[in-house]
């Protein structure tokens, strides 16, 4: 009987030499960028896209449909560099882990933020930093990859494809050449266009520039077989071009699209053959996974009382807020309208979703936040709940 098994174990393929059940031959590159702390839409009104949690869900797709998935980041993870930012940074850098990213090319952004988190993230995340024209003397050591070469074995023979990663040198901030240098692009890279040539299937370059910037480095390396750049690019669909055979490619502004590059495998030959950009739109359920780490985020920013830390704002002319309420005492009609609309009720609909301790949203839901007088936290200021008649009418004392 074990015979009998084993024998038609290796005719039935020759029988039927279509293999129903073999993986696609491709390696896809995929990649995201210039994210500015978005990480989740706010769901302030419908079809807003982008998220973490629908970025995992895509990419958790198409491992299960390709062979080799190479997640990569472009850069500028952060919008800004106070304490939200820095938290947000951490928040975008483990799902970054979790889904798999191989590599996030440094932009100036991520080199703003705090050295000391700069210096936590860079060894302690999993995902490797890259940049070959970027270095550092610091005060805290930050590790820095200025190439990653990725092999992919699941095929008949290795794939090898080098990525490397610019940062422009119009984007550095003059205050941080204390601990930072930023080395001309085209110098920086041509050592290792050189060492890779013909050593790699694919030389893969994360270039965080404008735009045109990318298209003359991509015109100089003809080595080069794909380029991702993009910096304020609103609708990246629009934005893929190419030097000579060279996709140049983004993925837009704050998370709401990621990009993908399909290469077949013919022995050791990889050949392009789609380049597509996917908008994160509500077609992309949720993962339990980035649901998690939302509400992490969410917590920390509570337990760090943030709410309370923000600088408040002078009002001129000795003005402060009072509240709706006292409003009402004039103007009870609009105040009882008031009370029935969206805006009345803002502060409820923050809570009901865990994000009323976000001082990002809080600002949006309620009275007067970031100024004096205006609303701090839930026990001080209940009478600025809500999106209230002072918003717009602006405040309504005079001390």
């Amino acid at each position: 009987m074990k015979r009998l098994f084993v024998l038609y174990a290796l005719f039935f393929p020759m029988m039927f030499p279509v293999n129903i059940y073999a993986f696609p031959k491709d390696v896809a590159i995929i990649f995201s960028g210039e994210e500015l702390g978005n990480l989740q839409p706010c769901g302030c009104y419908e079809g807003q896209l982008g998220g973490i949690s629908r970025r995992y869900s895509f990419i958790d797709f198409v491992k299960k449909q390709k062979k080799c998935v190479l997640p990569v980041s472009l850069g500028d993870l952060p919008k800004g560099s106070g304490r939200q930012d820095e938290i947000k940074m951490e928040t975008l850098s483990r799902a970054l882990g979790f889904m798999g990213y191989i590599l996030h090319n440094l932009g100036e952004k991520d080199i703003e933020i705090n050295p000391q988190v700069l210096s936590f993230l860079s060894q302690s995340q999993g995902v490797e930093f890259l940049s070959s024209n970027v270095s550092f003397n610091a005060p805290f050591p930050i590790k820095i990859n200025q190439s990653v070469i990725k092999e992919c074995c699941d095929f008949d023979s290795r794939v090898k494809i080098a990525f490397l990663g610019i940062l422009s040198k119009s984007f550095l901030d003059p205050n941080l050449s204390e601990y930072v240098t930023l080395s001309e692009p085209i110098k920086a890279l041509k050592p290792y266009i050189k060492q890779l040539r013909n050593k790699v299937n694919l030389i893969v370059l994360l270039s965080h520039a404008p735009l045109e910037e990318s298209k003359e480095i991509a015109k100089y390396f003809p080595e080069i077989g794909l380029v991702i750049t993009g910096h304020h690019i609103e609708e990246p669909k629009d934005a893929i071009t190419y030097v000579q055979d060279t996709p140049i490619v983004s993925s837009g502004m704050g998370g709401k699209y990621i990009g993908i590059v399909t290469y077949g495998v013919d022995k050791k030959m990889l050949e392009r053959k789609s380049v597509e950009i996917i908008p994160l739109d509500h077609s992309f359920q949720g993962s339990q996974e980035m649901v998690s780490l939302l509400q992490e985020y969410q917590n920390i920013l509570k337990d760090e009382d943030l709410l309370s830390s923000i600088p408040q704002a002078p009002l001129p002319n000795g003005l402060a807020y009072a509240g709706s309420f006292t409003c009402s005492a004039c103007h009870k009609i609009i105040y009882d309208h008031w009370l029935k609309t969206a805006h009345g009720i803002a502060y409820h609909t923050l809570a009901g979703v865990g994000h009323q301790y976000d001082p990002e949203c809080i600002q949006c839901h309620t009275t007067g936040y970031g100024n004096v007088s205006g609303f701090l936290n839930a026990e001080k200021n209940q009478n600025l709940f809500h999106v209230g008649c002072e918003s717009c009418h602006a405040p309504g004392i005079n001390t």
